[in-house]
Protein backbone atom coordinates (compact mmCIF):
# COMPACT_ATOMS: atom_id res chain seq x y z
CA UNK A 1 0.00 0.00 0.00
CA UNK A 2 2.99 2.10 0.74
CA UNK A 3 4.27 1.58 -2.23
CA UNK A 4 1.41 2.31 -4.50
CA UNK A 5 0.57 5.78 -2.46
CA UNK A 6 4.31 6.62 -3.44
CA UNK A 7 3.42 5.85 -6.91
CA UNK A 8 0.14 7.70 -7.10
CA UNK A 9 1.81 10.91 -5.60
CA UNK A 10 4.73 11.24 -8.00
CA UNK A 11 2.56 10.25 -10.70
CA UNK A 12 0.41 13.27 -9.51
CA UNK A 13 3.59 15.32 -9.48
CA UNK A 14 4.47 14.60 -12.92
CA UNK A 15 1.58 15.81 -14.57
CA UNK A 16 1.33 19.23 -12.39
CA UNK A 17 2.22 22.12 -13.53
CA UNK A 18 3.51 23.27 -10.30
CA UNK A 19 6.88 21.10 -11.87
CA UNK A 20 7.70 24.25 -13.81
CA UNK A 21 7.47 26.25 -10.60
CA UNK A 22 10.30 23.60 -9.26
CA UNK A 23 12.46 24.38 -12.11
CA UNK A 24 12.39 27.84 -12.09
CA UNK A 25 13.70 27.33 -8.44
CA UNK A 26 16.28 24.53 -9.32
CA UNK A 27 17.50 27.21 -12.17
CA UNK A 28 17.72 29.86 -9.17
CA UNK A 29 19.72 27.78 -7.24
CA UNK A 30 21.90 26.70 -9.58
CA UNK A 31 22.31 30.74 -11.05
CA UNK A 32 23.14 32.10 -8.07
CA UNK A 33 26.11 29.31 -7.04
CA UNK A 34 27.85 29.79 -10.14
CA UNK A 35 27.66 33.28 -9.53
CA UNK A 36 29.10 33.46 -6.11
CA UNK A 37 31.54 30.79 -7.84
CA UNK A 38 32.43 32.60 -10.57
CA UNK A 39 32.96 36.18 -9.15
CA UNK A 40 36.33 35.39 -8.24
CA UNK A 41 38.01 34.94 -11.99
CA UNK A 42 37.10 38.63 -13.55
CA UNK A 43 38.40 40.21 -10.35
CA UNK A 44 41.56 38.30 -10.46
CA UNK A 45 43.05 40.99 -12.46
CA UNK A 46 42.19 43.36 -9.89
CA UNK A 47 42.43 42.06 -6.55
CA UNK A 48 46.01 40.01 -6.91
CA UNK A 49 47.79 43.35 -6.84
CA UNK A 50 45.90 44.74 -4.57
CA UNK A 51 46.85 41.86 -1.66
CA UNK A 52 50.41 40.83 -3.49
CA UNK A 53 49.19 37.62 -4.44
CA UNK A 54 50.98 35.13 -6.77
CA UNK A 55 48.84 33.84 -9.71
CA UNK A 56 49.06 30.37 -8.10
CA UNK A 57 47.57 31.67 -5.11
CA UNK A 58 44.91 33.30 -7.35
CA UNK A 59 43.92 29.64 -8.24
CA UNK A 60 43.92 28.60 -5.14
CA UNK A 61 41.14 30.75 -4.18
CA UNK A 62 39.24 28.49 -6.41
CA UNK A 63 40.57 25.48 -5.31
CA UNK A 64 39.63 26.67 -1.65
CA UNK A 65 35.90 26.57 -3.31
CA UNK A 66 36.06 23.81 -4.68
CA UNK A 67 37.61 21.83 -1.69
CA UNK A 68 34.17 23.19 0.34
CA UNK A 69 32.07 22.05 -2.52
CA UNK A 70 33.28 18.40 -2.33
CA UNK A 71 33.20 18.10 1.35
CA UNK A 72 29.32 18.32 1.22
CA UNK A 73 28.89 16.61 -1.90
CA UNK A 74 27.58 12.98 -0.90
CA UNK A 75 26.49 13.71 2.59
CA UNK A 76 23.99 16.49 1.24
CA UNK A 77 22.95 13.97 -1.43
CA UNK A 78 22.22 11.31 1.47
CA UNK A 79 20.38 13.68 3.66
CA UNK A 80 18.25 14.74 0.32
CA UNK A 81 17.22 11.37 -0.14
CA UNK A 82 16.56 10.73 3.38
CA UNK A 83 14.67 14.34 4.39
CA UNK A 84 13.85 15.89 1.57
CA UNK A 85 15.47 18.86 -0.17
CA UNK A 86 14.21 22.31 0.97
CA UNK A 87 15.77 23.08 3.59
CA UNK A 88 19.29 22.00 2.57
CA UNK A 89 18.86 24.33 -0.95
CA UNK A 90 17.58 26.79 1.20
CA UNK A 91 20.59 26.67 3.67
CA UNK A 92 23.13 26.30 0.56
CA UNK A 93 22.11 29.41 -0.65
CA UNK A 94 22.35 31.53 2.76
CA UNK A 95 25.72 30.11 3.63
CA UNK A 96 27.35 31.04 0.15
CA UNK A 97 25.70 34.61 0.34
CA UNK A 98 26.56 35.26 3.90
CA UNK A 99 30.05 34.41 3.02
CA UNK A 100 30.31 35.94 -0.60
CA UNK A 101 29.32 38.73 1.16
CA UNK A 102 32.19 38.41 3.74
CA UNK A 103 34.78 38.21 0.96
CA UNK A 104 33.75 42.17 0.65
CA UNK A 105 36.35 42.75 3.90
CA UNK A 106 39.10 40.81 2.74
CA UNK A 107 42.68 41.65 3.94
CA UNK A 108 44.65 38.48 3.83
CA UNK A 109 45.20 35.76 1.37
CA UNK A 110 44.26 33.34 4.40
CA UNK A 111 41.39 35.20 5.14
CA UNK A 112 39.98 34.81 1.39
CA UNK A 113 40.69 31.33 0.86
CA UNK A 114 38.63 29.96 4.27
CA UNK A 115 36.09 32.32 3.14
CA UNK A 116 35.95 30.33 -0.52
CA UNK A 117 35.95 27.63 1.13
CA UNK A 118 32.89 27.84 3.21
CA UNK A 119 31.26 29.52 0.09
CA UNK A 120 32.33 26.06 -1.35
CA UNK A 121 30.77 23.89 1.92
CA UNK A 122 27.39 26.03 0.90
CA UNK A 123 27.46 25.58 -2.68
CA UNK A 124 28.16 21.62 -2.32
CA UNK A 125 24.57 20.51 -1.72
CA UNK A 126 22.80 22.50 -4.73
CA UNK A 127 23.88 19.66 -7.42
CA UNK A 128 22.30 16.78 -5.87
CA UNK A 129 19.39 17.88 -4.35
CA UNK A 130 17.77 19.80 -7.31
CA UNK A 131 18.83 16.24 -9.17
CA UNK A 132 16.36 14.82 -6.68
CA UNK A 133 13.80 17.13 -7.08
CA UNK A 134 13.57 17.11 -10.86
CA UNK A 135 13.74 13.22 -10.47
CA UNK A 136 10.69 13.77 -8.49
CA UNK A 137 8.37 16.04 -10.52
CA UNK A 138 9.13 15.12 -14.28
CA UNK A 139 8.58 11.92 -15.93
CA UNK A 140 11.22 9.79 -18.34
CA UNK A 141 10.01 11.64 -21.44
CA UNK A 142 10.53 15.23 -20.11
CA UNK A 143 14.06 14.29 -18.35
CA UNK A 144 16.46 15.47 -20.96
CA UNK A 145 14.74 19.18 -21.26
CA UNK A 146 13.93 19.85 -17.37
CA UNK A 147 18.57 18.94 -16.84
CA UNK A 148 18.75 20.70 -19.94
CA UNK A 149 17.04 23.97 -18.78
CA UNK A 150 18.64 23.28 -15.14
CA UNK A 151 21.92 22.81 -16.61
CA UNK A 152 21.52 25.77 -18.65
CA UNK A 153 22.22 28.10 -15.38
CA UNK A 154 25.73 27.26 -14.59
CA UNK A 155 27.06 29.17 -18.01
CA UNK A 156 23.80 31.49 -17.12
CA UNK A 157 26.18 32.22 -14.12
CA UNK A 158 29.50 32.58 -16.01
CA UNK A 159 27.55 34.99 -18.74
CA UNK A 160 25.73 37.10 -15.32
CA UNK A 161 29.41 36.88 -13.69
CA UNK A 162 31.47 38.75 -16.90
CA UNK A 163 28.66 40.92 -17.41
CA UNK A 164 27.79 42.05 -13.82
CA UNK A 165 31.07 41.56 -12.00
CA UNK A 166 33.01 43.81 -13.98
CA UNK A 167 29.82 46.64 -14.35
CA UNK A 168 29.93 46.38 -10.83
CA UNK A 169 33.51 46.62 -9.91
CA UNK A 170 33.78 49.92 -12.33
CA UNK A 171 30.87 51.16 -11.02
CA UNK A 172 31.77 50.54 -7.61
CA UNK A 173 34.62 48.68 -6.26
CA UNK A 174 35.84 45.09 -6.16
CA UNK A 175 34.92 44.63 -2.09
CA UNK A 176 31.09 46.00 -2.83
CA UNK A 177 30.67 43.68 -5.42
CA UNK A 178 31.08 40.58 -3.17
CA UNK A 179 28.50 42.54 -0.91
CA UNK A 180 25.83 43.12 -3.52
CA UNK A 181 26.03 39.50 -4.52
CA UNK A 182 26.51 37.86 -1.37
CA UNK A 183 23.22 40.02 -0.42
CA UNK A 184 21.76 38.90 -3.70
CA UNK A 185 22.48 35.21 -3.13
CA UNK A 186 21.04 35.36 0.62
CA UNK A 187 17.91 36.70 -0.23
CA UNK A 188 17.11 34.02 -3.13
CA UNK A 189 18.05 31.20 -0.43
CA UNK A 190 14.98 32.48 1.73
CA UNK A 191 12.98 32.33 -1.16
CA UNK A 192 13.89 28.53 -2.22
CA UNK A 193 12.97 27.94 1.94
CA UNK A 194 9.36 29.64 0.85
CA UNK A 195 8.53 28.15 -2.66
CA UNK A 196 10.42 24.44 -2.58
CA UNK A 197 7.46 21.29 -2.31
CA UNK A 198 9.75 18.23 -2.10
CA UNK A 199 8.99 14.47 -0.42
CA UNK A 200 9.94 14.94 3.38
CA UNK A 201 9.46 11.51 4.75
CA UNK A 202 12.36 10.05 6.56
CA UNK A 203 13.83 6.82 4.88
CA UNK A 204 15.03 3.56 7.29
CA UNK A 205 17.97 3.70 9.06
CA UNK A 206 19.79 1.48 6.80
CA UNK A 207 18.86 3.34 3.46
CA UNK A 208 22.64 4.87 3.29
CA UNK A 209 24.14 1.78 2.83
CA UNK A 210 21.09 0.23 0.95
CA UNK A 211 22.25 3.86 -1.40
CA UNK A 212 25.49 3.46 -1.99
CA UNK A 213 25.70 -0.19 -2.96
CA UNK A 214 23.14 0.95 -5.66
CA UNK A 215 25.80 3.79 -6.92
CA UNK A 216 28.75 1.30 -6.09
CA UNK A 217 27.58 -1.56 -7.28
CA UNK A 218 26.57 0.13 -11.09
CA UNK A 219 30.05 -0.21 -12.74
CA UNK A 220 27.90 2.09 -15.65
CA UNK A 221 27.40 4.68 -12.97
CA UNK A 222 30.90 5.19 -11.73
CA UNK A 223 32.48 5.07 -15.50
CA UNK A 224 29.82 8.20 -16.38
CA UNK A 225 31.10 9.84 -12.66
CA UNK A 226 34.53 9.50 -14.01
CA UNK A 227 33.91 10.52 -17.59
CA UNK A 228 32.55 13.54 -15.78
CA UNK A 229 35.94 14.56 -13.67
CA UNK A 230 37.49 14.79 -17.47
CA UNK A 231 34.57 17.20 -19.11
CA UNK A 232 34.86 19.34 -15.87
CA UNK A 233 38.65 19.49 -16.03
CA UNK A 234 38.33 21.27 -19.16
CA UNK A 235 35.40 23.63 -18.48
CA UNK A 236 36.28 24.73 -14.95
CA UNK A 237 39.40 25.13 -16.37
CA UNK A 238 38.11 27.55 -19.06
CA UNK A 239 35.92 29.30 -16.71
CA UNK A 240 39.04 30.22 -14.11
CA UNK A 241 42.20 30.84 -16.57
CA UNK A 242 40.43 32.04 -19.69
CA UNK A 243 39.96 36.02 -18.27
CA UNK A 244 43.19 36.53 -16.90
CA UNK A 245 44.81 34.77 -20.55
CA UNK A 246 42.98 37.44 -22.57
CA UNK A 247 43.92 40.46 -20.12
CA UNK A 248 47.69 39.28 -20.77
CA UNK A 249 46.91 39.42 -24.45
CA UNK A 250 46.56 43.00 -24.03
CA UNK A 251 42.87 43.64 -23.43
CA UNK A 252 40.83 45.13 -21.03
CA UNK A 253 38.82 43.32 -18.00
CA UNK A 254 35.49 44.21 -19.57
CA UNK A 255 36.96 42.77 -23.23
CA UNK A 256 37.78 39.13 -21.19
CA UNK A 257 34.79 39.49 -19.68
CA UNK A 258 32.37 39.89 -23.18
CA UNK A 259 34.82 36.99 -24.49
CA UNK A 260 33.72 35.06 -21.35
CA UNK A 261 30.17 36.20 -22.52
CA UNK A 262 30.34 34.95 -25.60
CA UNK A 263 31.30 31.34 -24.35
CA UNK A 264 28.48 31.46 -21.41
CA UNK A 265 26.08 32.03 -24.09
CA UNK A 266 27.33 28.97 -26.03
CA UNK A 267 26.82 27.00 -22.70
CA UNK A 268 23.51 28.32 -21.98
CA UNK A 269 21.82 27.42 -25.19
CA UNK A 270 23.56 23.60 -25.55
CA UNK A 271 22.22 21.80 -22.94
CA UNK A 272 18.25 23.44 -24.02
CA UNK A 273 18.90 21.91 -27.14
CA UNK A 274 20.72 18.98 -26.23
CA UNK A 275 18.48 18.48 -23.53
CA UNK A 276 15.75 18.49 -25.59
CA UNK A 277 16.98 16.87 -28.98
CA UNK A 278 17.97 13.32 -26.70
CA UNK A 279 14.03 13.87 -25.26
CA UNK A 280 12.86 13.20 -29.05
CA UNK A 281 15.45 10.66 -30.15
CA UNK A 282 17.33 9.52 -27.18
CA UNK A 283 20.92 8.48 -27.61
CA UNK A 284 21.96 10.14 -24.80
CA UNK A 285 25.43 8.43 -24.38
CA UNK A 286 26.22 9.29 -28.15
CA UNK A 287 25.49 13.09 -28.06
CA UNK A 288 27.70 12.54 -25.01
CA UNK A 289 30.71 10.89 -26.75
CA UNK A 290 30.48 13.73 -29.88
CA UNK A 291 30.31 16.98 -27.35
CA UNK A 292 33.36 15.21 -26.20
CA UNK A 293 35.38 14.59 -29.70
CA UNK A 294 34.71 18.25 -30.17
CA UNK A 295 36.01 19.81 -27.05
CA UNK A 296 40.07 18.31 -27.56
CA UNK A 297 40.48 20.52 -30.87
CA UNK A 298 38.43 23.33 -29.44
CA UNK A 299 40.28 24.04 -26.78
CA UNK A 300 43.61 23.85 -28.41
CA UNK A 301 42.21 26.23 -30.50
CA UNK A 302 40.85 28.43 -28.45
CA UNK A 303 44.38 29.18 -26.51
CA UNK A 304 45.37 29.65 -29.95
CA UNK A 305 43.56 33.21 -30.57
CA UNK A 306 45.12 36.43 -30.28
CA UNK A 307 42.21 37.95 -32.61
CA UNK A 308 39.11 39.27 -30.72
CA UNK A 309 37.15 38.61 -33.06
CA UNK A 310 38.14 35.16 -33.03
CA UNK A 311 38.20 34.59 -29.30
CA UNK A 312 34.75 36.00 -29.50
CA UNK A 313 34.14 33.17 -32.17
CA UNK A 314 35.67 30.42 -30.83
CA UNK A 315 34.56 31.24 -26.94
CA UNK A 316 31.16 30.74 -28.37
CA UNK A 317 31.41 27.59 -30.24
CA UNK A 318 33.89 26.41 -27.66
CA UNK A 319 30.96 27.03 -24.77
CA UNK A 320 28.11 25.19 -26.90
CA UNK A 321 30.03 21.80 -27.71
CA UNK A 322 31.43 21.46 -23.82
CA UNK A 323 28.05 22.02 -22.04
CA UNK A 324 26.19 19.94 -24.84
CA UNK A 325 27.29 16.99 -22.38
CA UNK A 326 26.36 17.98 -19.36
CA UNK A 327 22.61 17.30 -19.20
CA UNK A 328 23.09 13.72 -20.27
CA UNK A 329 25.92 13.27 -17.75
CA UNK A 330 23.39 14.34 -14.74
CA UNK A 331 20.35 12.17 -16.67
CA UNK A 332 21.99 9.01 -17.11
CA UNK A 333 23.61 9.00 -13.22
CA UNK A 334 20.14 9.57 -12.10
CA UNK A 335 18.48 7.03 -14.29
CA UNK A 336 21.13 4.50 -13.18
CA UNK A 337 20.23 4.94 -9.36
CA UNK A 338 16.72 5.85 -9.76
CA UNK A 339 14.81 8.14 -8.48
CA UNK A 340 15.38 6.97 -4.90
CA UNK A 341 18.64 7.40 -4.87
CA UNK A 342 19.48 10.02 -7.44
CA UNK A 343 20.51 13.19 -4.87
CA UNK A 344 22.98 10.46 -3.12
CA UNK A 345 24.18 9.05 -6.73
CA UNK A 346 24.69 12.65 -7.74
CA UNK A 347 26.35 13.72 -4.84
CA UNK A 348 28.59 11.25 -5.20
CA UNK A 349 28.88 11.88 -8.55
CA UNK A 350 29.59 15.32 -8.21
CA UNK A 351 31.86 14.48 -5.43
CA UNK A 352 34.26 12.61 -8.58
CA UNK A 353 33.72 15.61 -10.66
CA UNK A 354 34.68 18.21 -8.58
CA UNK A 355 38.07 16.65 -7.86
CA UNK A 356 38.92 17.72 -11.30
CA UNK A 357 37.67 21.48 -10.18
CA UNK A 358 39.75 21.32 -6.83
CA UNK A 359 42.95 19.80 -8.92
CA UNK A 360 42.92 22.03 -11.93
CA UNK A 361 43.00 25.91 -11.07
CA UNK A 362 46.20 24.74 -9.59
CA UNK A 363 47.92 22.69 -11.65
CA UNK A 364 46.89 25.05 -14.26
CA UNK A 365 48.39 28.03 -12.74
CA UNK A 366 51.65 26.06 -11.66
CA UNK A 367 51.85 25.93 -15.41
CA UNK A 368 52.02 29.24 -15.78
CA UNK A 369 53.91 30.22 -12.99
CA UNK A 370 56.53 27.84 -14.12
CA UNK A 371 56.73 29.03 -17.85
CA UNK A 372 55.45 32.35 -18.13
CA UNK A 373 52.73 31.72 -20.74
CA UNK A 374 49.71 29.79 -21.43
CA UNK A 375 50.53 27.81 -24.04
CA UNK A 376 50.74 24.20 -21.69
CA UNK A 377 47.37 25.42 -20.03
CA UNK A 378 45.42 24.23 -23.42
CA UNK A 379 47.06 21.46 -24.08
CA UNK A 380 46.38 20.22 -20.23
CA UNK A 381 42.90 20.40 -20.12
CA UNK A 382 42.60 19.37 -23.79
CA UNK A 383 43.26 15.87 -22.06
CA UNK A 384 40.30 15.67 -20.04
CA UNK A 385 37.75 14.74 -22.90
CA UNK A 386 40.14 12.44 -24.55
CA UNK A 387 40.21 10.53 -21.52
CA UNK A 388 36.84 10.90 -21.15
CA UNK A 389 35.66 9.11 -24.40
CA UNK A 390 37.50 5.95 -23.61
CA UNK A 391 35.74 5.78 -19.93
CA UNK A 392 32.28 6.32 -21.99
CA UNK A 393 32.64 3.58 -24.65
CA UNK A 394 31.89 0.68 -22.18
CA UNK A 395 28.80 2.32 -20.62
CA UNK A 396 25.45 0.41 -21.26
CA UNK A 397 22.72 3.12 -20.79
CA UNK A 398 20.25 0.48 -20.91
CA UNK A 399 21.14 -0.69 -17.28
CA UNK A 400 19.14 1.77 -15.88
CA UNK A 401 16.53 1.90 -12.59
CA UNK A 402 14.28 4.25 -13.78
Amino acid sequence: MKNMAESALLNSRETSNYRWVILILTVGCFLFTFITRFAWPPLIPVVVPVLGMKMTQAGAFMSAFYFGYIITQVPAGVLADRFGVRLILAMSLIIEGISTFAMGYVSTFDMGFWLRFITGLGAGAVYAACSRALMEWFPARERGTAFGIMLAAPSGGIVLSNYVVPLLNNLLNWRETFQIIGLATTIVGVLIFVLVRTTDAVKSSDSIVDGFKVVFGSRDLILTALAGFCLMWVELGTATWANTYIKKLGYSVQAAGLVMIFYGIGGTLAPLVSGYISDKIGQRKNILILSYILIIPLTVAFGYQTSLAMLFLLGFVFGFISYMANPHLTVMISEFAGREWAATANGTANFIFQLASLIGPVVLGWSIDITGTFTSVWLIMAAGPLLGILLLLPVRTENKRA
